[in-house]
């Protein structure tokens, strides 16, 4: 198998199967030992994520510690994309894939990693999938891309709101190493799939108006989540 064939998205995707069920029951527990202590990290909503199927888990997005929280608040093993220019080398690669990420590459379309998608989706396993994109700052909730929407609709599964208040106080944009500070993590009632039409498709204007009630009931999630923080909203 060529490098450029070992790095593609899909093979990724297939071989962390085995390896992120395993290593989740060990990482898991770790993070939730580690986070409970210095982040006084607290979580509620857990069991709105379906205890089996396919899920997109659509969390807000303003610190490195995001990704890693998710995983540790979640009750089954998750799949998340990661950017591409993170597998660098076999150790790292490794040890991304072992945790459940596959590559995706930004400012374009994809196609590779979005099928990469869909095959976890179809499999009946959680995505974990940023809607605003890069990490943002600020108590806004920025507009979405319609990634989400698609793949809800494509794969008809459920979308699970998330929001992480507290991440950015504790380690935002810039920062290199985070400090202790109080974190919560809320689990959203799940969204069903967009409606789609007799073949299957999806209206522009439909993934867009989806992705608004997203941004919206994400924002009111965000908005009781800094109050219980004292951050201004």
């Amino acid at each position: 198998m060529e490098h450029g064939d070992r790095l593609r998205p899909q093979n990724l995707e297939a071989k962390g199967r085995v390896a992120a069920v395993v290593s989740h029951f060990f990482v898991q527990r770790l993070a939730r030992a580690v986070f409970g202590l210095y982040f006084r990290c607290y979580t509620r909503g857990r069991r709105n994520l379906p205890a089996k199927g396919g899920a997109i888990i659509a969390p807000t997005h303003r610190s490195n510690l995001d990704t890693p929280m998710i995983g540790a608040s979640a009750g089954r093993p998750l799949r998340y994309f990661a950017k591409s220019g993170l597998f660098r080398g076999p150790v790292t690669t490794w040890l991304l894939v072992a945790l459940g990420a596959f590559p995706v590459r930004r400012g374009i379309a994809d196609r590779s990693a979005l099928k990469a998608a869909l095959s976890v989706l179809e499999a009946g396993r959680p995505l974990v999938m940023f809607p605003e994109g890069e990490r943002k700052s600020g108590t806004r909730v920025f507009p979405l891309l319609d990634g989400v929407a698609w793949l809800a609709a494509k794969a008809r599964v459920p979308v699970v709101p998330v929001v992480i208040g507290g991440t950015e106080r504790a380690m935002g944009i810039g920062a290199r190493f985070p400090r202790p500070s109080t974190i919560r993590i809320v689990w959203g009632e799940p969204l069903a799939p967009p409606p789609v039409d007799h073949q299957g498709r999806i209206s522009r204007e439909a993934l867009s108006a989806y992705s608004e009630e997203l941004r919206e009931v994400l924002q009111r999630m965000f908005d009781d989540v800094q109050r219980e923080l004292g951050i201004p909203v």
